[in-house]
């Protein structure tokens, strides 16, 4: 009466996540062509430099924002200006940061050669008298008996 079916084996983490991946990057397929050209308009417009039509509107921006910190007009914000301001300052900053790393292209700080010297360096160098005793006080031993 009943049909015996061929037992079925439990799928394990990266198998269901291959499946669901699959789904999710079909779904999603469609849509690159209007997000690259979305992606392409942001790039065009807000990441652009400024004009040299637009630097009178960006200094009278600045002289405002210099008069508008002299009166302390920034009593008068409200909390939600206050945190909108703030915003827009943390974003400035990361961006700024953001900036570094891509032109430092490492996160941590410069790659510097292990064997580097600067000019300056070498110039001092160079200017100090191996028989000058006042320059570096004497080394003793690590382990020196000192009487």
């Amino acid at each position: 009466k009943y049909r015996k079916m061929a037992p079925t084996t439990k799928l394990g983490l990266l198998e269901r996540l291959a499946l669901n991946l699959g789904v999710v990057y079909r779904y999603h397929a469609a849509q690159f062509p209007r997000r690259k050209e979305l992606l392409k308009n942001i790039l065009l417009r807000e990441l652009k430099p400024p004009t040299l039509a637009e630097l009178p509107a960006i200094k009278r921006d600045f002289q405002a924002l210099e008069k508008a910190l002299q009166s302390q007009a920034y009593r008068n914000l409200t909390v939600k200006e206050a945190l909108v301001y703030t915003a827009v300052f943390v974003e400035v900053i990361c961006w700024f940061f953001v900036g570094e790393i891509i032109g430092r292209r490492n996160h941590t700080g410069y790659l510097v050669p292990s064997n580097y010297v600067s000019k300056k360096t070498r110039a001092e160098h160079a200017a100090i008298d191996p028989r000058d005793s006042n320059i570096l006080p004497p080394v003793t031993p690590k382990y020196a008996k000192y009487e």
